[in-house]
């Protein structure tokens, strides 16, 4: 996987479907990006291996899952299972042209979609799993030491020796205000999210891999006030220029996917909004920035073709979307 080379972080999955507002066609209502969950019970040392693909959209179904590169005896240590899923539209719906990797997300098992093949009708991803790991011994994944750092916002705590990566999450009050973001870095910069007076902790357990990871780790509360809130969020920076371009925060890169964004701490968004450079970007469950259509609290919002969230302004298909970027709907 090209970001595990670049970013040294793997993704942690998570769902949410980013489904696009149907528009009416000759042909049906067209699908311009689908949602799957992949559940894989192949192991290393093991014969065979069941694999199920699902996804709960109305609009289509799968029909097929084949493992493509199966052994003749057993799956070995570093093998990559190789998966041809054949979808069906439904009626009155039909793949969209132009249908792309991007435009499949993925969540369960760890994977990447490798290519995809359609017709208006049927559409066949191709999915090659993560690497099969051993999965012989304990691993220690307790995470000790959490501490903020009260002049930055930034979350630090001790390195777990058998961990490849973390997640962590923030909290105000009792309430989860980020979603769970991935590092294989002991601190995260939260100050970016910070944005008002209140109770603040973090989460953060240490990760093996899909199949191991440690129990989740609290911090102690720290409380800061309206000024302290604008003072640690405004110091935040996360703006670049554009895709392609760098600042000493995060960086825009581009693989044979897309595009997506690594901050500074080597960690990237997954399943929610960056905003960079005066600008929302939303990135999915595999951490590419999506464009079109997007689902997110029940609202509607358009990212153009740089990414970027349109606001006030009629969408290319002929939506109007409000000052926020939410569709109105009339």
């Amino acid at each position: 996987m090209d970001i595990l080379k670049k970013c040294t972080a793997f993704i942690t999955a998570a769902v949410l479907s980013v489904t696009p507002i149907t528009a009416l066609a000759a042909t049906g209502t067209a699908i311009s990006s689908v949602s799957l969950s992949i559940s894989s019970e192949i192991e290393a040392g093991e014969c065979g291996g069941d694999v199920t693909v699902n996804s709960s959209s109305s609009k289509f179904s799968v029909s097929d899952v084949v493992v493509t590169n199966e052994p003749d005896d057993e799956w070995e240590n570093g093998d990559k299972p190789k998966l041809k899923v054949i979808l069906e539209a439904e009626d009155d719906y039909y793949f969209a042209s132009g249908f792309s990797k991007s435009s499949v997300n993925l969540s369960g098992s760890d994977g990447t979609v490798s290519s995809v093949s359609r017709s208006s009708s049927e559409l066949i991803v191709y999915i090659t799993l993560d690497a099969l790991e051993d999965e012989e011994g304990d691993y220690d994944l307790t995470v000790n030491n959490l501490e903020w750092d009260e002049e930055n916002g930034t979350a630090f705590w001790d390195e777990c020796e058998d961990a490849n990566k973390y997640e962590v999450r923030l909290y105000r009050g009792s309430s989860a205000i980020t979603s769970t973001f991935t590092t294989t870095y002991t601190s995260y910069d939260f100050s970016s999210y910070m944005t008002q007076s209140g109770y603040y902790f973090f989460k953060v357990r240490g990760v093996y891999n899909s199949s191991n990871k440690g129990s989740w780790e609290e911090s102690d509360t720290w409380y800061i006030t309206s000024e302290e809130a604008e003072e640690i969020s405004s110091s935040s920076s996360s703006g670049v220029a554009g895709p392609g371009s760098t600042t000493g925060t995060g960086a825009w890169l581009k693989d044979s996917i897309g595009w997506w964004y690594c901050n500074a701490d080597k960690s990237y968004t997954v399943n929610n909004w960056q905003y960079i450079d005066d600008f929302w970007y939303y990135f999915n469950e595999s951490g590419y920035m999506v464009t079109g259509w997007v689902n997110w609290n029940s609202k509607w919002y358009y990212c153009g073709e740089s990414g970027a969230m349109l606001t006030s302004t009629t969408t290319p298909d002929g939506y109007d979307v409000g000052s926020d970027g939410a569709w109105v709907q009339s």
